[in-house]
């Protein structure tokens, strides 16, 4: 099977994924993105204005294939 390696990055730090994990299909390492960035989400605090996530998929050769995204932004009504 193949590996991938998903990385993280918060705008102030850089969480590379060194390990890896083996996936039958592109699919399978989508949903493990869903999950990683829903336990992420769990995470965000109430009292931060703006907070994102960035996840990048990398191929066992090191080649970028998708990123997904995650914000969180309170804004104050006018």
């Amino acid at each position: 099977m193949p590996r991938y390696h998903i990385d993280l990055h918060d705008g102030s730090q850089h969480i590379q994924d060194r390990d890896g994990f083996e996936a039958a299909d592109i699919t399978a390492v989508r949903e493990r993105v869903v999950g990683i960035m829903s336990a992420i989400a769990q995470g965000f605090q109430a009292d931060i204005d703006h907070q994102h996530c960035v996840a990048a998929v990398r191929d066992a050769g090191g080649t970028v294939l998708f990123r997904a995204r995650l914000s969180l932004n309170f804004d104050e009504a006018d």
